[in-house]
């Protein structure tokens, strides 16, 4: 079963074997040096009676699956995983703008700091471009667990790489986010007609919709995540100006990646270990 999906192994096993190797049942044995006996045990699993893809997988079986498929190259695996942490882990704003609440692709059910987990996993397969939501996900809400341990410097589970990732970026993105709505005149939390807005576009309705996001949602990219503005502009008579403003948040999605310390979005999908 190794050998039909794995060409490490397919090598491995043509090797003559040494006349001094070590035996068992007449069979030899083979050090795999570096793994562990969970990931192993999650992935003989999944490959034996029947291949994990017919379920949604967790986020443990997901992480064994990527560790193991690319160290000892099991393509057909690593490429069903990779998709689904592609569909789940948006690289454009509009795949963003289409997600939905939870998870389609894996279940993270035991795995409170699950986006912790993620983004060291991610740096361990080489998967760099799925790196910003992933950070952006940590820091979107300051009461996480995730949060929590980002921000608790003793505690020695948080890799260096990302605390010092999310500490910057979170403090980067309050900045982003009062420039990106500063031009509704907010004062204290209460919503007015945006200052430079061209026209009293903005009925008491809309006011309150947008104000709602702006109160539950503290970062740019989230702000927006319920209002369409082509709906908007249907149901309210945003004018040009109003809707022209929509362009901060494509400007921030296209800085994420910097926010946090990282290349630009296309250097980073190179760098993808696929």
């Amino acid at each position: 079963m190794l050998t039909m999906h794995s060409s490490v192994f397919r090598d491995l096993f043509t090797l003559p074997i040494p006349p001094d190797e070590a035996m068992i049942d007449n069979c030899s044995v083979v050090v795999l040096s570096g793994d562990t006996a969970q990931d192993w045990t999650l992935f003989l699993g999944a490959l034996f009676p029947q291949y994990y893809s017919t379920e949604v997988p967790s986020l443990e079986l997901l992480a064994a699956m990527l560790r193991l498929s690319k160290k000892y190259d099991f393509p057909l695996f690593r490429a069903d995983c990779v998709r689904r942490l592609k569909e789940d882990l948006p690289r454009t704003l509009e795949e963003h703008d289409r997600l939905g609440l939870e998870w389609k692709n894996f279940t993270a059910l035991g795995t409170p700091d699950a986006y912790l987990f993620l983004a060291s996993l991610l740096r361990e397969i080489s998967l760099p471009s799925l790196l910003p939501f992933c950070y952006y996900s940590i820091i979107r809400d300051h009461r996480s667990i995730a949060m929590a341990k980002i921000l608790d410097h003793s505690d020695h589970s948080v890799n260096t790489t990302d605390r010092l990732a999310c500490s910057l970026g979170y403090a980067k993105l309050l900045k982003f986010q009062s420039g990106t709505s500063a031009w509704l005149g907010l004062d204290g939390g209460a919503f007015g007609q945006p200052r430079e807005c061209a026209s009293a576009c903005t009925s008491r309705a809309l006011a309150s919709h947008i104000s709602m996001n702006i109160q539950t949602k503290r970062h740019p990219l989230d702000i927006w995540i319920l209002s369409k503005w082509n709906e908007l502009q249907r149901w309210y008579g945003l004018c040009l100006l109003c809707h022209e403003r929509n362009k901060a948040r494509q400007h921030c999605w296209r800085s994420l990646p910097n926010v946090f310390g990282l290349p630009d979005w296309e250097e980073l999908k190179a760098l993808d270990f696929e």
